[in-house]
């Protein structure tokens, strides 16, 4: 099968018309649009991670907690912290048993934070390059 143009790709949704109308007067459908997701970019962020992480996660448990993360950031997903500072909220990660995630808001001027969590939390693992709000801590207990 042979693949379009990326400049073509508007033209996929044509409606009738007559055999004497100009080509120039078919205009694109407004309405339709095309959306290709990709999962390229969480496996750039799979490759940042810790070895010691990598050995426990697989890419596809990696891609859904990446998104996972980001929409618990973004507040499109509700879920029950077990911890929080004044400005952050810890939450645990059940793809990991041994780390829980952290989303950091406001500014990210400071190197430590003080957050009060069920668990003795350690020092932040991984930070995402994209958006350093979110970062991966390790439990110590």
């Amino acid at each position: 099968m042979r693949v379009p143009q990326i400049g073509n790709l508007g033209f996929f949704c044509m409606t009738k018309y007559k055999k004497n109308v100009s080509s120039q007067k078919i205009l694109k459908n407004q309405n339709d649009t095309l959306s290709f997701s990709s999962n390229a970019k969480y496996l750039k962020k799979y490759s940042t991670l810790p070895d010691e992480i990598k050995n426990i996660l697989s890419p596809k448990d990696a891609i859904d907690m990446f998104k996972d993360m980001e929409y618990v950031a973004q507040g499109k997903i509700k879920r029950d912290d077990i911890g929080r500072g004044t400005d952050s909220r810890v939450y645990d990660s059940p793809w990991l048993d041994d780390y829980c995630f952290i989303i950091l808001s406001g500014k990210n001027d400071n190197d430590t934070k003080v957050v009060y969590s069920t668990y003795t939390l350690g020092d932040a693992v991984w930070s995402d390059k994209d958006d350093s709000h979110i970062q991966i801590l390790k439990k110590a207990s």
